[in-house]
């Protein structure tokens, strides 16, 4: 039997290497959809849950590489993103990676490099998609389970309950152990556009502290999502 075509969403404004790009991968037999505009790529991201691999071009702005990045990283299904940027230097690499990127290549690049890159991705994704493939993130006596299309959470090896926003926004602060997130980049981040434009940024604080209350020993004095006076909360 043969296997379905890996799906790919190519999102990138200008026109020529968009075809460039696109004409690579479906010699390789992957299953492109282009887009030039971001909105068509949202909407496909959106009611989709087939793509295996995202690819975006840098020129796009902050805010459709921010909502594009939001929809691949669905708390149930993570689409693995690769960002095309143009001469970036070692800052805008790991600003970009810390963004949500899984992966950057810099332009100018080979077609056959591309396509490695592309194809390095998806066998990652594919690996994680595996029945009874479990991704794990773990900070202090929290372990955070990722099980096929279920989510678990687990504290000294007993289950909490969470709704499904606060599953997202804690997997993500569990994702980036470490670093600080002001209120409205976990907004962008967590939420996702429009909803970020519109909600109060202390709808944040609200889900910290529901987070608290069911995950700290001590929700007065927290020390698994700490607040970092003037800039944010971070994790770990």
């Amino acid at each position: 039997m043969t296997e379905p075509p890996t799906r790919l969403l190519l999102v990138d404004p200008d026109p020529s290497s968009a075809y460039l790009l696109q004409q690579a991968l479906d010699s390789e037999g992957f299953a492109v959809s282009t887009c030039i505009e971001p909105e068509p790529a949202c909407a496909w991201l959106a009611e989709s849950h087939d793509f295996l691999l995202l690819v975006l071009d840098c020129t796009l702005s902050e805010i459709a590489l921010s909502r594009l990045m939001a929809l691949a990283h669905q708390p149930y299904g993570w689409i693995p993103t690769l960002l095309l940027c143009l001469g970036a230097g070692e800052a805008e690499r790991v600003l970009a990676l810390e963004a949500g990127a899984d992966d950057i290549l810099t332009r100018p690049f080979g077609l056959a490099e591309f396509v490695a890159r592309c194809r390095a991705l998806v066998r990652r994704a594919q690996r994680q998609c595996q029945p009874g493939a479990v991704l794990r993130l773990e900070v202090g006596d929290l372990a955070l389970e990722l099980v096929e299309q279920e989510h678990r959470l687990l504290r000294n090896g007993q289950d909490v309950t969470l709704t499904p926003r606060e599953f997202r926004l804690l997997r993500f602060l569990m994702a980036h152990s470490g670093r600080i997130w002001s209120r409205d980049e976990l907004l962008r981040r967590v939420w996702g556009d429009p909803e970020a434009l519109v909600l109060d940024p202390k709808t944040v604080d609200v889900h910290i502290r529901w987070l608290r209350l069911k995950l700290e020993s001590d929700p007065s004095v927290p020390v698994l999502i700490t607040t970092e006076r003037g800039r944010g909360y971070r994790c770990g």
